[in-house]
């Protein structure tokens, strides 16, 4: 596999990653469509529907070949992502070529089905609860519109009142409400919504990189633009955590100018989409190390998951990689980041061929999730020692 990725890398030209993001692109957004709600129709053309009936098969009646589908997608990732990289290495790709690819991949993923999260229409119910029905999302269920809501045939969690932040519920509304009631136009609007905050965080990235090397500039961004994860996590399944990340990118820019104030303000709308920042409190007191805002995101997610006995969600690595694109010397960690985003992307895997999450999914799942992240743990230890065995 390591001879393959090298290959790969070896011939890859700046003209091919835009033939292979926008191959891999294409084939990433028709696979969402795969992961269609049997109870959801999308819209009322027949010929759509007939269309959807063929993806929808494929997802949920052909499993296994759904599953391999999704393994392809995610290698073509990880391999086009390793060619961006080697290209900035190489110095073949210009600030102006890199932002195009960015926009590329943006435009290719932006109007994709939110194919792995349950989530994103709970954040499109809140607002229609609000802005249709009128009631606090926080006092009511989705269950208690049963008979005339005809969400409730697809969406989950339909149980429970809303988990989100008032501030992110504000947010939905402006979506939910350019929509004008059609279903398809609020899911586009949404996602369109979270998608321009992917784009803001490569923007705030490449600002607080302004004062290094153009490889270093360009390598940083990079990392956090084409990850897989964050590609899935964000354009696909439009988590709202990059949002929170995004207004603590900002603080962190505001900090760098030494401005207080702006900045406190910014981590302060972080924190009210999600409290996980809070743990970025120490960087006004330790500004200077710039290792310190993937440590402090790093053990909040730690302390989270051992705090709450939660399970590690794919979603959640959104917490840790944009913070890490911006530190120094950050191809020695790469492997990391590498094992840690594989890990969290292979944890779809049992599901999309099982159908469930019961046993052995979970058992499955875990050790699917793991694995790669021990691996790379090991080879970053061991690549260590031999450099400083090397040094003395």
């Amino acid at each position: 596999m390591n001879f393959l990725l090298k290959k790969i890398r070896s011939t890859c030209s700046p003209h091919s990653l835009f033939v292979g993001y926008g191959t891999v692109g294409i084939l990433l957004f028709l696979y969402s469509f795969t992961q269609v709600d049997l109870g959801l129709t999308l819209t009322q053309l027949s010929l759509w529907q007939t269309i959807q009936q063929g993806f929808q098969h494929i997802g949920f009646f052909e499993r296994s070949l759904s599953s391999g589908l999704y393994i392809g997608i995610i290698i073509g990732l990880f391999v086009s992502y390793s060619a961006v990289l080697k290209n900035i290495r190489d110095h073949q790709i210009s600030d102006r070529s890199l932002w195009a690819l960015i926009f590329l991949v943006f435009f290719l993923l932006v109007f994709s089905f939110p194919a792995f999260s349950y989530d994103f229409f709970n954040y499109m119910f809140t607002a229609k609860t609000v802005l249709l029905y009128h009631k606090n999302p926080y006092e009511v269920i989705p269950l208690q519109f049963t008979g005339y809501e005809s969400w409730l045939s697809f969406m989950h969690w339909t149980h429970l009142p809303s988990a989100y932040a008032p501030l992110w519920i504000v947010f939905t509304l402006f979506p939910y409400f350019f929509g004008f009631g059609y279903f398809l136009w609020i899911l586009w609007n949404l996602k369109l919504f979270v998608g321009l905050f992917y784009i803001g965080g490569a923007w705030v990235i490449a600002r607080l990189l302004r004062h290094e090397s153009e490889e270093d500039r360009l390598y940083g961004i990079a990392l956090y633009a084409f990850n897989p994860l964050i590609l899935i996590e964000t354009l696909i399944s439009g988590h709202n955590d990059i949002v929170m990340v995004f207004f603590a990118l900002i603080a962190i820019m505001f900090l760098q100018k030494k401005n207080m104030i702006v900045s406190f303000f910014w981590l302060s709308v972080s924190i009210a989409l999600k409290e996980i920042t809070f743990m970025l409190f120490p960087l006004y007191i330790f500004r200077k190390n710039r290792y310190l805002p993937v440590i402090l995101m790093g053990l909040g997610l730690i302390a989270f998951l051992l705090i709450f006995k939660r399970e590690i969600l794919p979603w959640y690595g959104v917490w840790v990689i944009p913070f890490a694109a911006i530190m120094p010397r950050v191809k020695k960690f790469l492997p990391l980041l590498f094992g840690f985003s594989l890990g969290l992307l292979l944890y779809y895997i049992p599901f999309l061929y099982c159908g469930h999450w019961d046993e052995p999914v979970g058992v499955i799942k875990f050790w699917l999730t793991l694995t790669p992240m021990i691996l790379a743990c090991i080879f970053s230890i061991g690549s260590y020692m031999l450099s400083f065995q090397k040094k003395v």
